[in-house]
Formats: C-alpha cells, structure tokens, sequence
C-alpha cells in the first residue's frame, strides 16, 4: 500500500514530539513492505527554527538515522495532487493547512 502523511515535519523534531510518533509508524510501515512518504511544509516552524540552530546538519543527520523515510517539502506551487494521486491512504497531522486539506 502506499500511504502518504501530511505532518508539521518528519524532519524535525524541534518543539513538536509528533515526529517521534510518525517516524515509527512510518519506519514499521516501510519495514512490512509499504511504501511511506512524508509530506511537510518548506517554512514550517519546527523545520526553521531546527535549521536555524543547526543548520544542513540536521537534515543529513536526519537522512542518516532514517534512510528508509523519504520527506518532501511543499510551498505555494506544490502539486499536491500528483504526489497523492497513487495514494491508498492519506494521514493528515492536525496543523496541516486547512485549505490544503479541504482541497
């Protein structure tokens, strides 16, 4: 199955504990042959601040320590209707966008 998860970050983890809960899920997914993307927005505030203090380094630690993850970054002119048209599950974090969700 393909699932596709709308989170605040998958990335970072600064102020905001969902990641350490969609990691999992996303890693046992992936782990029982399904396929998991992460979609997350480019100016989300847990993925700047996390930038901000550390720089490239957090994301390619992040790359590191969860090779099997694959997250996408999203602004204004994403196509959001590509990435999910494959889709058999969609999982939206509650802080998604709710234009982006009634879409």
């Amino acid at each position: 199955m393909h699932f596709v998860f709308y989170t605040h970050s998958v990335v970072s983890d600064w102020n905001h504990g969902n990641a350490h809960f969609q990691r999992g899920i996303m890693r046992e997914l992936v782990a029982n042959g399904h396929h998991a993307l992460a979609l997350e927005p480019a100016d989300g505030w847990s993925r700047s601040n996390l930038l901000a203090e550390q720089g490239s380094f957090a994301v390619e630690r992040f790359r590191k320590d969860f090779p099997e993850l694959m997250p996408v970054t999203y602004d204004a002119s994403f196509d959001h209707e590509a990435w999910i048209a494959k889709a058999d599950v969609v999982i939206v974090h509650e802080w998604t966008d709710p234009d982006l969700v009634a879409r």
